[in-house]
């Protein structure tokens, strides 16, 4: 069934255009987060008059009312309209199917005749053991009569060897030549699944209208939009800390299940979301009235909570290592796709022709590495963890918003994790973790935790802490610790703390989202050690029970 895309113009004689086949196929793809935007191109020479032009097997998941279409060449013809129609059948790719199919089988019976080939040189091996057995039995029992000499010993075990090391290298060729094969046979299987896999898709059929003025060639162009395509972000971040360098490698993983493969297209991946931001917001009234309590109902009992917990985190973890695959080789020149910056988005347009196939496989495709200047330091929180972090912190100056998505974390040429890099846009702030440092040493100790009881007529209980925390730089260069500890907070007014004299004053105002929290920024030569002391006492009326004293 067709339906109608355009308003075709009235003109003499457009009920009797004739249709040509126009055999097309798909040049370039600009690929959006949900969405892609297909242009299949077709080279004809069009007759005089009104023709149909039939571009087929686009896909199902086309977007009827997105088509656009161009065309140019030497007719001088003139585009009036365009239709799509909807072809169902099971036999749509029948004949790559049947191709593949028998590709499959003729590997099969090569695999038949391997395994005969292995089957029939075991079989000799048994048959010269069975020989050799045999003949030395018999020889025996009629040593009386005739004896044997060592020459005839001899020549039947120079017989014995000789077939069977013959036998031992038709088995190992038999082995050989069906491991090669089994691997073709696995690509043929795989090639036939993909192609019985949409050998019931229904396809569509593009129409467009138009008239020559005279005999020529024509080139038409059709863009469409189809749905059941889109791309994600995987990065590698990689720190040079010898060059305070964050170096971000954006890659693309492209995938479409449309039905219709993209084979060597000029690929485009776009940060624009089409059809997001077309509606603008607007407030309407909030009313507030005298407050009625709901009828009760029934609770349901709540889900455990810890298993909750557990199952979001466990999903979380299969989704991370799903869309994030195995960082690529290192040592080699990756060229970078050309990138433009729009007012409202930016798209990479791939170096090279790239290929996806239309059954969902993922593709990825390098498209920029963005090396940023970096503030590098270490963070050690010992109270929790005695290992100091390395931490970078860069301004996004590439001109182009970093994409969140995962990223395959590096510490020079090591691997060191992965995590979730966030969406940052051009100057916005960026800050990454980079593992454990090692040759930072960080030691925290309680030295004192003294308890005694004051006043005269009421009496408090107050108790004294002294921590003594050293750091050390292991590392032969300069190296900034950013320390953080804290001293307990109170919630009431019996219960106070107080900062004593001999502690170590912060570096670092105190945060007022994180009270007590204290942090010191500590520049170390390469093998120095400062120590930091935090002396502070909790006093409230004794007897009275506190939680949180450490």
């Amino acid at each position: 069934m067709r339906s109608l895309l355009a308003i075709l113009l009235v003109v003499p004689g457009l009920a009797a255009a004739a249709d040509l086949q126009a055999p097309s196929r798909i040049d370039a793809v600009t690929v959006y987060p949900s969405v892609a935007r297909v242009t299949r191109v077709a080279r004809v020479t069009l007759p005089p008059g009104d023709v149909r032009l039939l571009l087929e097997g686009a896909s199902d998941r086309l977007v009827d009312d997105s088509i656009r279409v161009r065309g140019r060449g030497t007719a001088d013809a003139k585009v009036f309209g365009v239709s799509v129609e909807r072809v169902v059948g099971a036999e749509v790719v029948a004949v790559e199917a049947r191709v593949a199919q028998d590709r499959l089988d003729r590997l099969l019976d090569q695999d038949r005749a391997l395994r005969d080939d292995l089957e029939a040189a075991k079989a000799r091996q048994q048959f010269v053991d069975s020989l050799r057995s045999t003949y030395s039995e018999e020889r025996a029992k009629n040593l009386a009569v005739r004896g044997v000499s060592s020459r005839e010993w001899g020549d039947l075990a120079a017989f014995a060897g000789r077939e069977q090391a013959a036998a031992a290298a038709a088995a190992r060729q038999a082995e050989v030549a069906r491991r090669d094969l089994g691997r073709r046979i696995e690509a043929a299987r795989a090639e036939l699944q993909k192609l019985q896999a949409k050998r019931g898709t229904a396809r569509k059929t593009i129409a467009v209208e138009l008239r020559a003025e005279k005999e020529g060639s024509f080139e038409v162009e059709v863009s469409y939009l189809v749905s059941a395509a889109g791309w994600r972000p995987i990065w590698d971040a990689r720190l040079l800390p010898e060059k305070n360098v964050v170096e971000l490698a954006l890659y693309a993983s492209v995938a479409q299940s449309s039905g219709e493969d993209w084979s060597g297209v000029r690929l485009a991946a776009s940060t624009a979301e089409p059809g997001r931001g077309l509606r603008v917001p607007e407030l309407e009234p909030h009313w507030i009235d005298r407050y009625r309590a709901p009828a009760p109902r029934p609770m349901a009992a709540p889900a455990p909570r810890g298993a909750a917990m557990k199952a979001a985190s466990a999903a979380d973890e299969a989704r991370q290592k799903e869309e994030a695959e195995a960082p690529m080789e290192r040592g080699m020149e990756e060229p970078a796709a050309e990138m433009a910056q729009g007012l409202l988005s930016a798209s990479f347009a791939a170096p090279r022709r790239e290929s996806v196939d239309g059954a969902g496989r993922a593709r990825k495709v390098f498209l920029a590495r963005f090396p940023m200047a970096a503030e590098v330091s270490r963070t050690a929180a010992p109270r929790l963890d005695p290992a100091a972090y390395l931490t970078a912190k860069a301004v996004n100056e590439t001109g182009a918003p970093l994409l969140p998505g995962a990223a395959s974390v590096f510490l020079g040429e090591e691997f060191v994790g992965r995590a979730a890099l966030p969406a940052t846009p051009p100057g916005g702030e960026l800050k990454l973790a980079f593992g454990a440092d090692e040759r930072i040493k960080v030691e925290r100790k309680v030295v004192e935790r003294r308890h005694e009881t004051s006043g005269l007529l009421s009496k408090d209980d107050v108790y004294r802490y002294r921590v003594r925390v050293a750091v050390k730089n292991l590392t032969p260069a300069p190296a900034a610790v950013r320390l953080l500890d804290l001293v307990p907070v109170s919630r009431d007014e019996e219960i106070r703390v107080k900062v004593l004299d001999g502690s170590t004053p912060p570096t670092e105002p105190e945060d007022p989202m994180k009270p007590g929290v204290r942090a010191w920024v500590l520049p170390l030569q390469p093998r120095e050690e400062r120590v930091v002391e935090l002396r502070y006492e909790v006093r409230f009326p004794r007897g009275t029970a506190v939680s949180g004293l450490e």
